[in-house]
Order: C-alpha cells, then structure tokens, then sequence
C-alpha cells in the first residue's frame, strides 16, 4: 500500500483545522494579534514580510535585508525563512499584512509537521490509524507550542519528509526518492537552518542502517546515497554560502557560556510550560525556559514503551524501525545536553558528545542552543509512539479500531493542546509613531535612516525594523540573531555616538557613511534622567550641526535630512608608489614603544595620552610627497582612537604647513566599516615636501588613550 496525493490533502486539511482549533483565539483577530511576544516572534514576522517582498522581485537583494546598514548579507543574522516564506508569501502580497502572514505560516508549520510524520509513520507501520497518532504526537507535541515565539521550531515538518524519502529508496533502490530527500532537506533548512545538523543525526542513522542492510546491491545504494548527499548540497550552498560569509565577516562565532545556557539539563525532559496541557497544573520548578522545558508528554513515551516491549517480543520490520528511532531518540536527547551533562543543574558528565561534535563539525559552533536537538528526540518517540499504537491497535476488534484511534489522539491533544494559546496585539502597520515616520520617509528621496537612540531595548529596535516594510529604506537599527558591528560600537559610551562634544564631527560621519535620515523619538529614550539629558544633547547637536536639509516634527518624533556628502578627493591607486621606510620616528610618550609602530604585528601597539600634545613624528633623508597617512587600529583598543588630528608637514627650508587638522570620524568609520577587527584609518593629504610630518592628537580628552598597533606613510609619484 501506498500513501495516495488525495489523502495526503484529506490529512493536511484535517491537520490544518485542528491546528486553527488549538490556536482559535489568535484567528479572532489574525490581522493584528500575534503568539507569544513581541520578540523572536515580531522579528520572523518581519523576516517573512521581507522574504515575500523579495520573492516579487525574484530574490533579488534578499540577503541584504534593510537592517544594520551599512553592513551587507544581514539576512544572514538570523533565520532566513525562505522555505516558508515560499508558501505564504501570496497571502502577503495581496494583503500587505505580514502580521497575518506570519499567523498563515504559523499554522501552515504545524500542518506541514503533521503531514509530514503522517508520510513516516506510515512507512514504517502500514498502518493509517497509528500514522495518524503518530502524526498527531509530532505535530502537537508540548515543545511544538513551548517554542511558538519561535517559528523556524514550529516548522519542523520537512524533516520527517526527508527520513520518508530515505526510506523510500532503500525500500525500492528508485533514485527519484533521495531527490525527494534532497528537496525536503532544502525546504526545511531554509524553514530553520540549525535542521541542517539536526538532520545529520537521523538521517545518518537511517542511511547508515539502510547500506548495512542492502546486501545486494549494496556498492549502488553507496554510489546513490552520496550522490544524493551531493545534490543535497549543491541545493543547500548558495544558503550555506551566505551564512558562511556572514560568519566569516563579522565572526559570528557563540561562546561556551551561551552554549552552556542554552543546554539541556536532565530534569527539562520532566518540565512542562505552564500553559500546556492537562499537565500545565503539576508543580516541576520549571525555568521559564520554554528552551529548557522539554517534557514529551506522558501519551507518547508510554507509547513508545510498548512500541519497545514489541520489539522485545518479536523480530520483525517493526522491531527495526524501533531499534533505529530508538537509537535516533537517544541520540538527539544526549547531544540536547550540550558540551557538559547536568542534571538538576549538577555536572555528572563533563566531556558530552555535542563537545567532540562542536569541534570536528564545520558551522557547529553557530549553535546557542543545543537543547533544540530535542525536536529531533520527539521525532524519534513520534515513530515509536506510531509503532506502539500500531501495535496496541492490532489488538483491538475492527470495528472499535476507529474510536481506539481517536481516543488516543484526544489524549495527545489533551496533553499538548496550549490553554489559552499566549497572545499579544500588534498593528500590522506598526506603532502609530513608527506608522506616520514611515510614512513620510515614503515619500522621500532614498538614503539610510538612523533611529535614535541606537541599540536600545529590542522590541524598541524592532519596531524601527519592522517600518522598513513600509518605507523600504535601509536603517542603522535592528535586532537580529547577532548584532552588528556598528551596534556594537554604538553601545560603548566613549565611542563616536555618544561624542556629543564634537557631535558635528558625528554627524560629518553618518553622511559619509550614506546616512540621509535622523529620526529621534523622545518616548523611546525611557524614564531616566540621563537617557533624557541625552535626548536633548543629540537633539540639540544636530541643529547646531550646520548639516541638516530639512526638520520636521511627526507624533512627537523629531525628522532631520542631512545634507548630502561630497567626499574629499582621495589620491588613486595609480598615484601611490611604496610605502615610505626610510623613515626615523619619534614620539612625546612611550618611547620604549615607538619601534612598535612599524614591527609589522597588528597585536602590538604604542599608546599616548589624549591631551591635546601627543604626537608622533617621522624624519626622511629627503623630501617626500607623503599622500596618505595609515594608523592601524584594533578591536582590543578601538575607543582609543583619536578624536582629533592635526599633521603638519615641515619642507627642507624649515617651513610648516598645516595638511589636515579635524575630527577623523568619517575616515574612521570607513576603517570600521572595512575591518571591525582591525581598522585601518587613511588620512589623504594635499600634496607636500616634507621632510618632517607630525601627527598630533590635538584634542584635549581627558582620562583617554591614543593607541596606534601599525603606522604606515606613503608616498605619491
């Protein structure tokens, strides 16, 4: 027997009404009424809107997605959610509502799951009735609805698809079923990119059963599964492609301590949400942690145990398939452990599987959360609950067999069923404040916004985010899976966005990094005083800027257009030669470091106050038309950069000249922008004989280093 296309669309639709069924209060008002929070949940509405913006437009630009400008590939932040936003995006296209977008796919993920364990189950037990059980066991699993804030967990249902594909071709040897594989892989790693290594564990363990067992032809079904695994990635590489760029570029790397967080502790396989089920009522010192509350349900392991006391019993087809998903269940639960195993919060395994897997599995080590290895856990026990059924079923006479059926999924339902599902309003035009500055950035000329404050809260950030839906410009702001570079920069208090004393100089640098647009909104600086003080020193720094075009006052929010950059002549390529080493330098402090400045080591450095005297000269043996001075800079001192430069050059009759004296901070940003890591500051000068050039850090700063790690001079032909 096989599954037919009409009664797969006969078990979606029944799973998609169920799925409306247990979330029923959010379909009172879908088009601005939201699951869970205005989080995680807010940032993959937008996702998707964007996602479906871009599917207009043939997917052109849709990894540079209008958040952290001036950085580039910034989908890759975060999930990218194109394999859903396939499916939903007419839905958005015709209304222009991501918030009811986002419900369609919401629900349209739970159905996908169902369907999809409904294939598998089937697979493995030939049985319509205890598929559906075990359709229902992964569809409507407790940690499916722990996770609404986070849809990529929700849409989980290709990968039972891509198991079903698999064991498809090792039952008919047919190459069309590892495509099948190849797509469903695609389709959910583009639903929720960690699905990329919580695949490798079932779907390693059911091939790896399927070649042991074909002995006939076994050397073909190898040829086959790799040439399978390579289609696989060739479908997968241009997504993997960004992400590796994106990690590559901005060092998108989790430390131990966010793994360790987000880990799973022994007792969360006991924890249960505590608006889940007929269980939601029982004391279990829950986290709070919809990531760390993990309890399966008590349906589905009794289940799963009779599917095991079968296997026991008997040596059939079943009890295979319960040894393999067996395997796959604790398999996926040891690595949700993470690198150390605690158990109620105690080490008792300090050297876990998932820490040999983190350092010998390329991209591993992007996880936060390891303790989402458990859907793939409950995809296992779905199986065997399957076969349990199957088994349970089998004994009861035909005529009851239906009601038997739909006793036990009532009874899964009744465990996973959320009571009420969590909900919080949202305009799907966004805040009212946010609604009307869109709006009139509509209307204007393109350029880059920035929203102050800058890397605040981040439902604050997010509903900046959210109006580029509506005026499509580019912003500085945003709240993703990582956080930008500039962001990064933004929240140190001695950077160049909190400079309110040379704030003009500021301002100079957002225009040469193309920003266009400044938007303050007063009620989003919160309560305290000093969030206040610095609500008027920006407000007011930018009027005593002398660069703003155009003001404006909407809700209370304050609109600047700044005047348009014209960037300074730089000298070509064609007019720079070799870097100038003949050259003796000396400084007014440090001297035990000046030979730092040219040992060619980016960690080293000379450092000197910021006092308005700290220099560093060079010497020549002759005159040079010094065109470009380059101070290397690092992460590790980044705010000791300088505020203020003055270089002055003095000719072989003794004669000074002044070739640049202001603020660096537009050719500081360029150096950020570059190389977060380290910066390279180019100063252009006009030209000049030189036989002596000194630069000063002219700038009284007090309390304030002035680092250089490199020094380079180059001369113009």
């Amino acid at each position: 027997m096989s599954v037919r296309v009409r009664e797969l669309v006969f078990v979606f639709a029944g799973f998609f009404v169920a799925a409306l069924v247990l979330t029923w209060p959010l379909w009172i008002h879908p088009t601005r009424t939201l699951p869970s929070d205005l989080i995680d949940t807010l940032l993959n509405t937008w996702i998707l809107g964007w996602d479906a913006d871009r599917l207009r437009h043939g997917l052109v630009g849709v990894w540079d997605a209008p958040i952290f400008y001036p950085h580039g590939n910034t989908l890759a932040f975060s999930e990218n959610l194109l394999g859903l936003a396939v499916f939903v995006a007419p839905v958005y296209w015709v209304t222009a509502n991501a918030v009811l977008t986002y419900n369609v796919a919401f629900v349209l993920s739970i159905a996908i799951a169902g369907t999809g364990m409904y294939l598998l189950a089937y697979a493995l037990t030939a049985s319509r009735p205890a598929a559906l059980v075990g359709a229902a066991a992964y569809a409507f699993c407790q940690y499916r609805f722990a996770q609404i804030m986070h849809i990529q967990m929700v849409a989980t249902g290709w990968m039972p698809v891509a198991l079903f594909g698999l064991h498809q071709y090792f039952a008919t040897l047919r190459a069309r079923w590892l495509v099948a594989f190849a797509i469903a892989v695609l389709l959910q790693v583009t639903s929720n990119a960690y699905a990329l290594y919580f695949l490798l564990v079932p779907a390693g363990i059911v091939a790896v059963e399927g070649l042991f067992r074909e002995r006939n032809a076994r050397w073909r079904a190898m040829r086959d599964v790799a040439a399978g695994a390579i289609l696989t990635l060739v479908l997968l590489a241009p997504v993997i492609y960004q992400y590796a760029r994106a990690r590559a570029d901005y060092g998108q790397i989790r430390n131990a301590k966010e793994i360790e967080m987000g880990s799973a502790d022994v007792r969360s396989y006991l924890v249960l949400r505590n608006f889940i089920g007929i269980w939601r009522w029982l004391p279990t010192a829950a986290w709070n942690d919809p990531e760390r509350e993990l309890f399966p349900g008590v349906v589905v392991v009794a289940l799963a145990a009779v599917a095991v006391g079968h296997a026991l019993r008997r040596r059939d087809e079943r009890a295979r398939w319960v040894a393999v998903y067996g395997i796959v269940v604790v398999a996926a639960a040891a690595i949700s452990f993470g690198p150390i195993v605690h158990a109620w919060d105690r080490s008792i395994l300090r050297h876990a599987p998932y820490e040999w897997l983190h350092r010998v599995v390329p991209g591993w080590n992007g996880m936060r959360v390891p303790a989402r290895f458990a859907i793939v856990a409950f995809l296992g026990l779905s199986a065997l609950a399957a076969i349990g059924a199957r088994a349970l079923l089998d004994r009861v006479p035909a005529r009851r067999r239906s009601l038997a059926t739909a006793g036990l999924i009532a009874l899964i339902l009744a465990e996973g069923w959320p009571m009420p599902l969590p909900l919080v309003a949202y305009d799907a035009r966004g805040r009212p404040v946010d609604r009307a500055v869109a709006e009139w950035l509509r209307q204007s000329p393109p350029g880059a916004v920035l929203h102050l404050p800058f890397e605040t809260e981040d439902f604050v950030e997010l509903n900046y985010q959210y109006a580029t839906l509506i005026h499509h410009h580019p912003v500085m702001n945003g709240m993703s899976g990582y956080n930008s570079p500039m962001q990064m920069l933004s929240r140190n208090i001695d950077g160049p966005f909190h400079d309110f004393d040379r704030y003009a100089a500021f301002v100079r640098m957002l225009r040469s990094m193309g920003v266009r647009y400044v938007v303050i909104n007063f009620a989003d600086y919160g309560r305290a005083q000093i969030a206040r003080d610095e609500h008027r020193r920006a407000l007011n720094g930018l009027r005593a800027s002398g660069q703003i075009a155009r003001e404006q006052i909407v809700l209370g929010a304050y609109l600047f257009e700044l005047s348009p950059w014209t960037a300074p002549s730089a000298p070509s390529a064609a007019d720079l030669s070799t870097p100038i080493l003949d050259m003796k330098l000396s400084a007014a402090q440090s001297d035990d470091r000046v030979p730092l400045l040219v040992d060619g080591d980016r960690d080293t450095r000379w450092f000197g106050d910021q006092d308005g005297d700290s220099w560093i000269e060079a010497a020549f043996p002759r005159e040079y038309d010094v065109a470009t001075v380059e101070l290397q800079l690092a992460e590790r001192s980044l705010i000791d950069y300088p505020r203020e430069l003055r270089i002055d050059s003095t000719d072989a009759a003794g004669a000074i000249r002044t070739l640049y004296h202001d603020a660096p901070y537009p050719e500081f940003a360029a150096a950020f922008i570059h190389d977060p890591k380290y910066p390279r500051l180019l100063l252009h000068l006009p030209r000049n004989a030189s036989m002596t050039l000194t630069i000063r850090a002219s700038a009284n700063v007090p309390r304030r280093w002035w680092s250089v790690h490199e020094l380079r001079l180059w001369q113009r032909r």
